[in-house]
């Protein structure tokens, strides 16, 4: 991906918040241009080795494990699937030593704190035919902008194939921005909550007001159901400070979201501000693992709403499931919802429906193809409801013996077992085609 300041200046990630290490800027090139120059073919390349120099102060940057092969992405990408755009670095409140805070000077590192409409339609109208994804904010709140719900509406209405996704604090999203988010169809908004009164919120959200926020949340859940549409997805993400990470206040947010009815609740580790970042969930701590799958860095679908998990049983009678090369085969697969959220068959906007998967490994487990096969659901699964599927396995692979890995997943979203959902194995041995 690419991120786009609010100057124009283009980077690589969202770790790069002053504009430090600029791959170019819009104002002098063009978004695919940058794309494929040959700065960021060379930083490919690096990381293709292994290691790349423009990444020196990156804070993204992973360690391998001890024999794990470096990971290989082409040099040459034609398509820019997703851009991180940033409408304003500037916001409504100023968060506790927070680097977008006024007191860090991020103001003056943009050479203008706001992005232009009218610059805005010429860079979707130049990507939006491949683009997959648009994130609409970086740093700062984006409504912020007088014209972040048109930038919104502008790509809906060109490219409404494209994921539009936003996070905010919310508090100036009035009712009737709310309705044109809904109207337009936004994909997914999340609002940044750190507690659940104002004395737990406020000591990060400076500024902020936690009884103004809440009840925002609650309207745009009303209005987007009033609407009967299923979109945008509404989350709350709270951040796990040392002063609101007790089980007592983790568990006041879980009632607070169950009642207004938001679709999800993370919560976010962080280890800055230092003075402020909560030791008990560090990763690897106890703590950490018994909600690792409510975090939300570990999954697309992890949630702290008991009621609406992303979570099934699987179940196949047969302990090895046989076919022949060449020929497809059919096997029938009992799955029951066990976390409660409704799984729906289909959508209009053709993401978030539920399917059954299965994805073929070799005998020791590695992965030869993650999408072998699928199977719908026929009607809608509540939490508590089971219903039986074939899923039919293509005949494109040669005799010999697999292994069948069956889950379900939230198409264009992630698969349940990253959200805690135990999965299935099954052996799957082909023979040779009868003659």
């Amino acid at each position: 991906m690419l991120v786009v300041l609010c100057d124009g200046t283009v980077v690589c990630g969202c770790a790069d918040p002053y504009g430090e290490r600029p791959l170019g800027n819009l104002g002098d090139q063009d978004i695919l241009d940058i794309w494929n120059s040959d700065r960021v073919q060379s930083i490919r390349s690096g990381l293709n080795r292994g290691y790349s120099d423009f990444c020196l102060n990156c804070g993204l940057k992973r360690l391998l494990s001890p024999g794990e092969p470096i990971p290989h992405r082409p040099v040459v990408q034609r398509v820019l699937p997703r851009i991180f755009f940033e409408p304003t670095v500037l916001c409504n409140i100023s968060c506790y030593k927070s680097v977008c805070g006024r007191e860090s000077g991020i103001v003056k590192t943009r050479r203008t704190p706001m992005f232009a409409l009218d610059d805005y339609k010429s860079l979707i109208d130049r990507s939006g035919p491949d683009l997959i994804r648009l994130d609409l904010f970086n740093y700062g709140d984006p409504f912020v902008h007088p014209d972040a719900v048109a930038m919104i509406e502008y790509i809906k209405m060109k490219f409404p194939q494209v994921y539009v996704y936003t996070s905010t604090n919310g508090l100036l999203l009035t009712p009737d921005k709310i309705l044109r988010l809904v109207a337009c169809g936004l994909d997914e908004i999340t609002f940044s909550v750190d507690g659940t009164d104002q004395e737990s919120y406020s000591r990060y959200r400076r500024g902020g007001n936690y009884d103004r926020v809440y009840r925002i949340m609650g309207n745009f859940v009303e209005i987007r159901d009033n609407s009967g549409s299923d979109i945008p997805v509404i989350n709350w993400r709270y951040i796990l400070f040392r002063w609101n990470d007790s089980r007592r206040r983790m568990n006041a947010a879980r009632k607070a979201a169950t009642a207004i009815g938001v679709d999800r609740l993370t919560w976010e580790i962080t280890d800055h501000p230092a003075d402020a970042a909560s030791r008990r969930y560090q990763p690897g701590t106890r703590s950490w693992k018994r909600i690792c799958q409510e975090i939300w860095d570990t999954s697309q679908i992890g949630n702290a709403i008991r009621g609406k998990r992303y979570r099934a049983r699987i179940r196949v009678r047969e302990r090895c499931i046989r076919s022949a090369a060449g020929q497809p085969a059919g096997i029938r697969v009992t799955v029951r919802n066990t976390g409660g959220a409704l799984w729906h068959p289909a959508t209009r906007h053709g993401r978030r429906f539920v399917r059954l998967g299965a994805q073929l490994h070799d005998t020791t487990g590695r992965m030869l193809e993650r999408d072998y096969a699928r199977a719908s659901l026929d009607r809608p699964l509540p939490g508590g409801a089971e219903t039986d599927l074939v899923l039919e396995l293509p005949g494109t692979i040669r005799s010999g013996d697999y292994r069948l890995k069956l889950d379900m997943v939230c198409e264009g979203i992630d698969w349940f077992e990253s959200a805690g959902s135990p999965v299935l194995w099954r052996d799957f041995k082909v023979g040779d085609q009868p003659d």
